[in-house]
């Protein structure tokens, strides 16, 4: 039952309910302390710990305080909650839960009601705005990649102008914490030669962000008359993905925050820029092969 202690070794969807409260006590921006967190609970620091290492299942009075504590809508977390519950009073009378799998991400139709909620954006300036919010709160690492038909400075919107100043910004921000931004640039290519506009943007990008430390770049020949599937990972547990094409500031998408979502993307994101090369050698080797640029 939630709030009571449970035995020796903890049903799995206990271990795996911990284990979300974990990550998000982990993501939050100031990570509240055992301390804080069983003030805000109205519990002692042992419940709090027990709940963290799966020995006891939380009431949900105490999730919507641990919740809360942590910034986030406790009403995301309910239907979880429920069907952990659901799940560990089937294993305690050895049954498995009879519970359908629910889809793994719900549309605008089903809010509430999946196992990962999807943020849904319904433009370019709704996306980039909660993109550019995302990356103000980072914490350590920013990895998005740009695969269009033509840079970001064409066509641009006030709203993509400031995602974009907002990545280099956090990069270049002083700061005590290690940070780290990754971005791969997509650039076209036609008959074996780079697009004139997005060579020129990624010459004149290279030059306004080779002083920044913390921040780095690498080439995507991308040969597709159409725009790639972008993306924006920040830290280890949000995702924003961007879809684009046909008019040109036509964009939207969606967001999920769950650290095993993440992994997916992270995984494929890291296989792609270990090779690719930098856009430092890029320019450099195409200097040297004075590629006559097309106008």
């Amino acid at each position: 039952m939630p709030g009571q202690r449970t035995p020796a070794e903890p049903p799995e969807p206990q271990l795996a309910f911990a284990a979300e409260l974990r990550e998000l006590r982990r993501r939050t921006f100031k990570k509240p302390t055992e301390e804080t967190l069983a003030r805000k609970m109205g519990c002692g620091r042992s419940t709090v710990s027990a709940i963290l290492n799966g020995r006891r299942f939380p009431n949900w009075e105490h999730t919507v305080a641990f919740v809360e504590a942590c910034g986030e809508e406790p009403s995301r977390w309910q239907n979880r909650w429920l069907r952990a519950a659901r799940q560990i009073e089937e294993a305690s009378k050895g049954l498995r839960s009879p519970l359908p799998q629910p889809p793994l991400i719900g549309g605008p139709e089903t809010p509430g009601d999946a196992l990962l909620a999807a943020h849904w954006y319904r433009d370019n300036r709704e996306f980039y705005e909660a993109a550019a919010a995302g990356v103000r709160q980072a914490r350590s690492e920013i990895r998005v990649t740009y695969t269009r038909r033509y840079p970001p400075t064409q066509y641009t919107t006030r709203a993509s102008a400031e995602y974009f100043r907002a990545i280099l910004d956090w990069a270049g921000e002083d700061s005590d914490d290690e940070r780290s931004v990754r971005r791969i640039i997509g650039i076209p290519e036609h008959n074996g030669l780079p697009d004139r506009d997005m060579f020129s943007w990624a010459r004149q990008h290279h030059e306004d962000s080779e002083h920044i430390l913390n921040y780095e770049a690498n080439v995507l020949r991308w040969t597709a008359a159409a725009d790639g599937l972008n993306m924006a990972l920040i830290d280890d547990s949000v995702v924003f993905l961007a879809f684009s094409g046909g008019p040109r500031q036509r964009l939207n998408g969606f967001s999920v925050e769950d650290p095993t979502f993440m992994t997916y993307f992270a995984a494929y994101f890291d296989q792609l820029w270990a090779s690719l090369q930098s856009l430092g050698t890029y320019l450099s080797e195409a200097d040297g092969n004075r590629l006559d640029i097309p106008v």
